[in-house]
């Protein structure tokens, strides 16, 4: 099969699917400071229902924390043929209506870098204990990420550009490079919040707010377009587009968590009151993120029920026994 770059979709969502019971775990089990460990479930001590809660999370996590990362090794290898590979890179990163998939392997990695961090760590006692040492080559990874997505971003906008683009055809697909920044945003708000180190502390948050200012505003304003689109148009968007209007979800909450994270490092090192701040955060980006999946799932209903209109369920067409 053909190599593209939107096969990185396979570890991202493997990588999401790993860092869902992770989060779960890590706020529902009372453990020392910092990230939860296997070690930190206190197992003697579970009641039956929650032995039976944690046993199959933790399966999930063990389960697809191999699936990302064996996932990305192998995309890996199949992208850097493919860059290799400069007449199929140049087709496909110069036609605009395929080139926001090159972001599909920076928001990946960028996964793989959070599943390094929690589910891993989880599992590898030492990999956890030692993750202030992770600090300094994470802030290096991230500030790699940070480049080649600003990099890509400025390339893509430029051929967006200098060519005609029928805007009838844009769709929230075109969000991905929004999704890839905010998932690099949660890299280096991770690094800001986790590190012990000032500096490195410092610099990630310097890196993620750029970014994160730069994510928002294309947020916003490819959002607000997509929906002046959308009422324009006298129909739906067409079925495969439909699932796409999902990714503004994962993409509220991942600013939403980005900028808390970044309020974690000004408590820290600044000793600023985030409280009220933190929660009008947090409540702003739920709110959102449950008022457009509501939005969405409306859209799905509208599409099942048409379709279940247009379905002829008479008798002559089942076949008679």
């Amino acid at each position: 099969m053909k190599f593209t770059p939107l096969k990185f979709q396979a570890s991202l969502a493997a990588g999401g699917v790993a860092l869902m019971p992770f989060n779960y775990l890590q706020f529902a089990v009372p453990h020392g400071k910092g990230l939860i460990k296997l070690s930190d479930i206190p197992w003697a001590e579970l009641t039956m229902s929650q032995t039976t809660l944690y046993l199959p999370l933790i399966g999930i996590m063990l389960a697809f924390t191999m699936i990302n990362l064996l996932f990305t090794v192998v995309f890996l290898k199949s992208l850097m043929q493919w860059l290799a590979n400069k007449e199929e890179y140049h087709s496909f990163i110069s036609n605009p209506s395929t080139n926001i998939g090159i972001f599909a392997p920076i928001a990946s990695l960028s996964m793989t870098a959070n599943v390094i961090w929690g589910p891993l760590g989880f599992f590898i006692p030492q990999l956890s204990s030692n993750i202030q040492v992770l600090m300094l080559p994470s802030l290096i990874f991230f500030g790699f990420l940070w480049f080649m997505l600003l990099r890509l971003e400025f390339k893509v906008l430029k051929i967006w550009l200098s060519q005609p683009v029928d805007v009838s055809k844009l769709n929230f697909v075109w969000l991905l490079d929004v999704f890839a920044f905010g998932l690099v945003n949660l890299t280096g708000s991770g690094i800001a919040a986790i590190s012990s180190n000032s500096e490195i502390a410092s610099i990630a948050t310097f890196g993620s707010l750029f970014t994160l200012s730069i994510g928002l505003f294309l947020f916003i304003t490819k959002l607000a377009y997509l929906i002046y689109l959308q009422i324009k148009s006298t129909r739906l968007p067409e079925k495969p587009v439909l699932p796409a209007y999902f990714l503004v979800i994962p993409i509220t909450c991942l600013f939403g968590l980005s900028f808390y994270r970044i309020l974690m490092y000004l408590h820290t090192y600044f000793s600023f009151d985030v409280k009220i701040l933190s929660f009008f955060l947090i409540t702003f980006s739920y709110v959102i993120t449950i008022g457009w999946g509501i939005f969405s799932l409306y859209l799905l209903s509208d599409y099942l029920k048409n379709d279940f209109a247009k379905s002829d369920f008479s008798p002559p067409q089942w076949g008679m026994v």
